[in-house]
């Protein structure tokens, strides 16, 4: 398969280029409209060098390229990503797109709320071939999301805005499925508008254990996010080792990619949840490559499946158009 240009935040590499990757980690966050409370206060400074270190880790743990596909209105500061890439070395992709609707940590704001489709594909479009802020910086994902076990009429716009944008540009879409649910309803969407579902990563399915749950996207030819490693509210890490050993004795570890969806910075009050040395542990950006792979090894699953999901999927998800 050619290769093809893949938008990074300090400018096109080819997807030769890109190794081994995490598809869904977050340098900041931050719930809808922390950019109108004047008691916040970001220490830009300071979180950039610390998201400089954890890159840097990373990178020497052997990690190439993070996507980091925040949706515009919860946090995306694209002007931080390129300064963390680079500083750090590490490619990282930026998105465009808008969160799901409902929820306590909802986004979608009213404007993009009350845009059309086709004007939703617009802004996605025109981000993507013009760029993002004063450095242009172009978005290499398109990011859509749904709600916990429904598509709201608006989360369905969305989605089908992203799919629009994905066959103008042939940039690729990636999603976040609320609680593990509604997959191959998104899947669904966008093979109706023509996407390759090949060309999609349904996210979060690391959240659901249900083997006929992943079997209903697998068989589209989609990839799948196993990509909340470490991330137990939902599921554990070893109901996700199960589930991945069985997918790939099955013959699937061609559609399975990998990452944590970490988050480096929260911006916006301290958060009062107390997380325990063992949970603190786990949601390092390096958690994946330094104890979960081990463990996934030894539990029967090859040093060429590991490659295959972390080096050789990432690819051709950029790949195929």
């Amino acid at each position: 398969m050619p290769t093809t240009r893949v938008n990074t935040v300090l400018g096109p590499i080819s997807s030769a280029d890109l190794g081994a990757t995490l598809t869904h980690e977050h340098l900041i966050a931050s719930a809808m409209g922390v950019e109108y409370d004047s008691t916040v206060h970001f220490d830009y400074e300071n979180e950039l060098l610390k998201a400089i270190g954890e890159m840097k880790r990373l990178k020497a743990a052997g990690i190439s390229t993070i996507i980091d596909p925040i949706p515009m209105e919860i946090g995306r500061n694209v002007n931080f990503m390129a300064d963390v890439a680079e500083k750090s070395g590490i490619n990282i992709i930026c998105s465009t797109g808008v969160y799901h609707e409902s929820g306590p940590f909802a986004g979608y704001p009213t404007h993009f709320r009350m845009r059309t489709m086709e004007e939703l594909s617009d802004i996605y479009v025109k981000e993507i071939t013009q760029g993002v802020g004063p450095r242009k910086i172009k978005p290499g994902v398109i990011k859509c999301a749904t709600s916990a076990g429904k598509i709201t009429d608006g989360e369905k716009k969305a989605l089908q805005a992203a799919a629009r944008a994905s066959k103008a540009t042939g940039v690729p879409v990636t999603t976040h499925t609320t609680e593990g649910s509604m997959g191959p309803e998104q899947l669904e969407i966008f093979e109706g508008e023509g996407v390759n579902p090949q060309h999609v990563i349904i996210g979060h399915c690391s959240d659901n254990a249900n083997l006929s749950y992943h079997l209903k996207m697998l068989k589209r030819k989609t990839f799948l996010g196993f990509d909340r490693i470490g991330y137990e509210q939902h599921s554990t890490d070893e109901e996700k080792m199960g589930t991945l050993a069985g997918l790939i004795a099955l013959g699937y570890a061609n559609q399975i990619v990998l990452s944590h969806d970490n988050v480096g910075c929260m911006h916006g009050p301290p958060s009062r949840v107390q997380r325990s040395p063992e949970q603190l542990r786990k949601r390092r950006y390096t958690y994946l490559i330094e104890d979960f792979v081990p463990s996934l090894k030894k539990a029967g699953v090859s040093e060429q499946a590991v490659r295959t999901m972390l080096v050789e999927n990432p690819r051709r998800y950029f790949e195929s158009n």
